[in-house]
């Protein structure tokens, strides 16, 4: 209860109305010195000294050289708890020698608008209560280092409350430092609008961090253990954002690393003794990463991460070298996004240049809706995606490399890749009409080397099945021996059944009639027309290029025509899909108003 008392009386004081300016200012030689503005101190010592908690030591502009002595410096200026010191500027209110905090107390500090050579603040363990943040703001400094002690424990795992902090719109030059070196504890640390080389977490757990719009020459680097942080809105000019944390056991999301622009050089200087380059590195329990602007040149890739989960990489823009030649090891080599993680979501991604746009080996449950192009090769993956609606076009290489993949493949546009547009190394893979019921859907053209490869035996498994998909060729008998190398085109492998629908041209007696439509190309209207006389029912699916449905009509038993408005939809290509119960074909339909 004293204690309780006590610390009331001291945060009582320290909120006082009766709190007051100490001035200070070195050009006061009239021997007459009070720490009132018209007769100031002139060194800031006296100021702090004439001070109590909840005072402000005001240091007019000047140049002070401290006497004090911490750690082998014979310059330093030791700071007292609950005391703010404000200067004039940075640029005019000069410290010559480093600041420091070893004070033993709850109260908190501010340094604003000065300069000095660092600041460090070395308190030890206090039990608080700690109600107000430290402040460091509009300073320019070469390093704010904070290796304070830890909290003191409420239970036998818990720490307790610890010193908060706000580091703000601080100048620490383009090789300074804001380090974070202190044991556990619980308390908001806040680090914003900085200018500086690198800022470094290496602290307990426990803690909650926002990094967040800094200015950062050569990078971010996470090495704490659990604590939730947020890296946001930060430009990194040389270097990476790496994230190497601890993180927490119960698969909550607690690393986020979003908004921020990256730019990589391989001869950057923190890269010397990095096995592997990245723009962002993620190697902790945890961690999302999403909304990022990634530019990498030289042997560096965009995302390399080996973290647990959930992992998931959103809508981030990535930018690699292109490379012409292959890389064989997918590790040496440069990756869009290279993911050897847990469970998560890689979504919305565009992707340009690496030796490989996407390589996994990782539990991720989906990768959708991301665009990769100009790699070497567009997609490897020997992970446990479901890889859906995405687009890979352009690459050197093949498009797609399915090596183990146990999710379905479907709604992709894989197009006018150099390579094969889809090479599968080893089953069981659905890509439509498998085991995963796959919906097929992907619009796989024009690419150099086969728009599907098969290159694997399989007893086990002797089919693939790639029903649905839209292929170079319209004819049946072209798809298998044009599009499609398989089993029957090489001895032992294993055989792809492409049928009975889903891709350009299946045979019409499929339906048990010819159907045609007309006119094609066509300008509002088209008529649907089928030689059985009505004798079957069917549903008109009208598709884009990318296979996602936009109308929809029935073509009913008695009747053999319909007429398909399509005035509403701009000039391009279409497919009509006529589906049976049994049956179903696919043909193209060109709309020019």
């Amino acid at each position: 209860m004293k204690k309780i008392l006590f610390s009331l009386i001291l945060l009582t004081f320290y909120c006082s109305p009766q709190a007051q300016v100490i001035y200070v200012d070195i050009n006061n030689n009239t021997g007459t010195e009070d720490g009132t503005q018209e007769h100031p101190f002139n060194t800031i010592k006296e100021g702090i000294n004439a001070a109590v908690p909840g005072d402000q030591v005001f240091i007019r502009q000047g140049t002070y050289t401290p006497d004090d002595s911490w750690s082998g410096n014979d310059h330093t200026l030791l700071l007292k708890a609950g005391v703010s010191l404000m200067g004039e500027g940075a640029d005019k209110s000069i410290i010559n020698g480093i600041v420091v905090d070893q004070e033993s107390s709850n109260l908190s500090i501010s340094l604003e608008k000065l300069k000095f050579d660092e600041f460090h603040f070395t308190r030890g363990t206090h039990e608080g209560p700690f109600s107000d943040l430290n402040i460091i703001r509009h300073c320019a400094t070469t390093l704010i280092s904070l290796p304070f002690g830890e909290g003191i424990p409420v239970n036998d795992t818990t720490p307790g409350t610890n010193y908060g902090f706000l580091i703000e719109n601080n100048d620490l030059g383009m090789d300074g430092i804001i380090e974070f070196k202190q044991g556990e504890g619980v308390s908001e640390i806040n680090v914003l609008n900085n200018t500086c080389g690198y800022i470094d977490i290496k602290s307990g757990g426990g803690y909650t961090y926002l990094i967040d719009n800094n200015d950062v020459q050569y990078g971010i680097f996470d090495k704490s253990t659990s604590n939730p942080t947020t890296i946001s809105n930060n430009r990194i000019y040389n270097g990476t954002i790496s994230d190497y944390s601890g993180g927490n056991n119960y698969g909550i999301e607690d690393e986020i690393i979003e908004n921020n622009t990256v730019i990589a050089d391989e001869n950057s200087p923190v890269f010397i003794d990095e096995d592997y380059k990245a723009g962002i590195t993620a190697k902790s329990r945890s961690a999302t990463i999403r909304n990022n602007n990634i530019t990498c040149t030289g042997h560096v890739s965009g995302i390399r991460s080996s973290a647990g989960a959930p992992l998931h990489i959103i809508n981030n823009t990535i930018t690699l070298d292109e490379v012409q030649q292959p890389e064989p090891d997918p590790y040496e080599g440069t990756s869009g996004i290279f993911n050897f993680s847990g469970w998560g979501y890689v979504t919305g991604n565009e992707i340009h240049g690496g030796n490989m746009g996407y390589y996994s080996k990782a539990g991720t449950a989906e990768f959708a809706n991301n665009e990769i192009e100009k790699s070497y090769t567009g997609f490897y993956s020997l992970g446990a995606e479901v890889v859906h609606h995405n687009i890979i076009k352009n690459c050197y290489g093949d498009g797609m490399i399915l090596d183990g993949l146990r999710g379905p493949v479907f709604r992709n546009e894989v197009t006018d890749n150099a390579g094969a547009g889809i090479r599968v190394t080893r089953m069981p893979i659905d890509l439509g009409g498998g085991a995963d019921d796959g919906q097929g859907n992907n619009t796989i053209t024009g690419n150099g080397n086969y728009d599907l490869y098969i290159e694997t035996v399989n007893d086990q498994y002797p089919t693939i099945y790639a029903r649905y998909n839209v292929w170079d060729h319209e004819n049946p008998a072209e798809i298998a021996q044009l599009d499609i190398r398989d089993g029957n085109d090489s001895t032992g492998l294993v055989v792809v059944d492409f049928t009975p629908i889903g891709h350009l041209g299946i045979a019409d007696q499929l339906l048990g009639c010819e159907v045609t439509i007309i006119p094609n190309p066509a300008r509002e209207t088209v008529e649907i027309r089928s030689a059985a006389g009505g004798k079957l029912s069917a549903v008109v699916e009208v598709l884009t290029l990318k296979g996602n449905k936009i109308m929809e009509a029935e073509l009913a038993a008695g009747t053999d025509r319909i007429n398909i408005d399509l005035s509403r939809f701009p000039s391009g290509a279409y497919f009509f899909r006529i589906v049976t119960d049994h049956y179903s074909i696919i043909k193209k339909v060109i709309l020019t108003h």
